[in-house]
């Protein structure tokens, strides 16, 4: 009896070590699928309803454009990481206001909202694939054009001993996606 009442804690705390490895491995695995999808499905609305004439570099930025543009890549994220525990996603709204956090760019040279957290909010130092924000760069009429999204999650063990915690840290992940050109076939590189 008193060697069960010994050896059962550690048995129990390796039990919850090995659970938090794999609830690790399970929220990376979403993080990581809601970055690449968000990127994707971001790169295919750009293609689908362009800001202009897609053979022709892209006109000035409209805010109102790439702002539901970067609403819609933040909706992806939010859908996705939803079932994570530490998501405020919101199914009316399809939002999760402070948590995964979310960052888009259009790489196009017009998108006007580039800079800061799509649902406003504040970035915390543990986030550090987010700082500095993406800029829009573009290299010219011939240069593809391609959509970045970076997602940051604060994710939480279930074990929290005073000696053996691995504390809360945070899942990053950014992703690329090109906008495809199908309206410039027979060029090398398209815009």
């Amino acid at each position: 009896m008193v060697e069960f009442v010994l050896v059962t804690p550690i048995l129990i705390m390796l039990v919850v070590i090995v659970a938090d490895f794999g609830r690790i491995f399970a929220a990376s695995l979403s993080v990581e699928a809601a970055t690449r999808d968000a990127a994707e499905i971001g790169a295919n609305e750009y293609l689908a309803n362009p800001p202009g004439p897609l053979d022709l570099p892209a006109p000035a930025g409209s805010s109102a454009y790439y702002a539901a543009l970067h609403q819609r890549i933040a909706q992806v994220v939010c859908a996705e990481t939803g079932d994570l525990a530490n998501s405020a996603f919101d199914p009316a709204t399809r939002s999760c206001p402070g948590m995964p956090l979310i960052q888009s760019c259009v790489h196009d040279g017009q998108d006007t909202e580039c800079a800061g957290e799509s649902q406003g909010a504040v970035i915390p130092a543990g986030c550090d694939s987010m700082s500095p924000s993406p800029t829009n760069s573009h290299s010219g009429a011939n240069a593809p054009r391609w959509v970045e999204v970076r997602v940051c999650y604060r994710f939480t063990p279930i074990l929290q001993a005073p000696i053996l915690s691995f504390g809360e840290f945070w899942l990053q992940r950014t992703r690329t996606f090109t906008i495809p050109c199908y309206y410039m076939l027979g060029e090398a590189e398209c815009g």
